[in-house]
């Protein structure tokens, strides 16, 4: 779709050609900006001379990629953009919205009503706009803790954890076993972006049924504020070449988990497993030691249980290359009995049909 705005074309592509999609990557990168993910809407706008002045993404709940022309800095095409992504987003019946940004655009956004959530100068900065937001969230927070464990004793220990559980495994077990073991109560916060090969309601359900019996813990959603699109995009993608922005949206997002989990919940310290595999979880790791400890959150980083002694550390992702090659006897010694039995239950067919067919991800 191509329509005027002053004297700019204005271009709402659905699905960039290739030629587009270079040129876009070629407008982010002279503006210190990278292409990510796969946008549904992208809007461009464009001089008399077809070149790009501006432009700006969606993709889920997250408008981003928002980039301009500094010649044209002081015309308003950033707020002609995402008013321009606001509305596509309203028209797929999106209430709810993010902008990952730069700070030094973080005004522009102020300005159209987005609330700031969390940032990691000078890099990275995180709003988002309408409802269900982030107070909503806090009021759900609010409940659990209230619900859960709602008059710590003085010098309580209160722990978290977050776990994305794809599927849960005895190793993801162990880590809670041992982080509950050293705390009054612990909240789990399983990873809700429905981004994984098995399902969030599925993922959720398992955590709860693995750890209920362990007293003081309590399994609870993360919404769209850890581990999701708008905070650790990074997290989702399939190229894994370029650490430096996973860097940077890790820092973002424990930020932001400083600022909304430990706050509502009262939580204290941060427990871990060690990432002998995976180098974006590995970056996660460091971004927790460098942000949490001067917020006055403690990080404990407990060494990831092996398959056997001396031997390779239980994975998800290990489940899942057993499920693939449908090596049960190996899954079977990975996982818990409440996986067990929903893996060979045959309502889960289609789900490992899915897994044999992915590719080998954390």
């Amino acid at each position: 779709m191509s329509r005027l705005f002053d004297s700019f074309d204005v271009r709402i592509r659905s699905r960039l050609s290739p030629g587009e999609r270079r040129r876009l990557e070629s407008f982010l990168a002279a503006h210190g900006l990278f292409y990510e993910g796969n946008p549904e809407v992208t809007v461009f706008l464009e001089d008399a001379e077809g070149r790009i002045v501006a432009t700006g993404s969606l993709e889920g709940k997250v408008i981003k990629m928002v980039a301009v022309d500094p010649a044209w800095k002081e015309a308003g095409l950033s707020s002609k953009v995402v008013s321009l992504l606001v509305g596509e987003a309203r028209s797929l019946g999106r209430t709810s919205l993010f902008v990952f940004t730069k700070p030094e655009a973080g005004d522009r956004f102020l300005a159209l009503g987005f609330v700031e959530l969390a940032r990691y100068d000078p890099h990275v900065m995180l709003l988002e706009m309408g409802e269900p937001g982030v107070e909503a969230y806090k009021r759900y927070l609010r409940e659990v803790r209230e619900a859960c464990f709602p008059s710590p004793p003085p010098g309580a220990r209160i722990g978290g954890i977050v776990v994305n559980c794809n599927p849960f495994t005895r190793g993801h077990l162990w880590l809670v076993e041992q982080a509950s073991a050293s705390c009054e109560h612990l909240y789990v916060v399983v990873v809700e972006a429905d981004l994984s090969v098995f399902p969030f309601k599925d993922r959720l359900r398992l955590v709860q049924e693995g750890t209920a019996h362990l007293g003081n813990v309590t399994v609870l959603r993360s919404g769209d504020y850890a581990v999701s699109p708008a905070t650790f995009p990074s997290y989702f993608l399939k190229d894994r070449d370029d650490l430096a922005k996973a860097r940077i949206q890790a820092r973002l997002d424990v930020t932001l988990f400083a600022r909304l989990f430990c706050r509502e919940l009262g939580i204290h310290t941060r427990f871990v497993g060690t990432e002998p595999y995976c180098p974006i979880t590995r970056t996660y790791n460091e971004a927790m030691r460098e942000v949490l400890p001067p917020l006055g959150v403690e990080v404990v980083e407990l060494p990831r249980l092996p398959l056997e002694e001396g031997g390779a550390a239980i994975s998800a992702s290990t489940v899942r290359q057993g499920l693939r090659e449908e090596n049960w006897d190996l899954v079977r010694r990975l996982v818990p009995d409440v996986t067990w039995a929903y893996l060979r239950d045959a309502s889960t067919a289609e789900i490992l049909e899915r897994v044999r067919k992915s590719e080998t991800r954390h």
